[in-house]
């Protein structure tokens, strides 16, 4: 399985689950043979004021990759600047989950 230039070799993904899927459980999984992991959602406001517990959330092991970190948001320009900061933790996919709500679709 291929995400862009990222490609998965084996089978088993570990999803993200609120409360357990943190770094030495991600790191457990890739030992037993997980060929992908993500990270528990992160808000990308508690990204902005640089909350403890969401930094150790995206606080990311040599063991675990390829990892990705899943962030939710509402706000485009805090959307960005936490972006920013997932991107410095060094994950090789960043998981997008916007609730940005859009009025009127653009049609192309």
């Amino acid at each position: 399985m291929k995400i862009g230039n990222l490609t998965l070799n084996g089978v088993a993904a570990l999803a993200p689950m609120a409360g357990a899927t943190d770094r030495p459980f991600r790191e457990l999984c890739c030992s037993f043979g997980a060929a992908y992991c993500v990270t528990e959602m992160v808000s990308t406001r508690a990204l902005q004021y640089n909350y403890k517990k969401t930094q150790e959330l995206i606080t990311l092991g040599e063991k675990e990759h390829p990892v990705a970190i899943q962030m939710f948001g509402d706000d485009p320009l805090i959307f960005a600047s936490a972006a920013k900061r997932a991107a410095a933790a060094g994950p090789d996919v960043i998981d997008i989950l916007s609730l940005i709500h859009i009025s009127e679709p653009t049609r192309l």
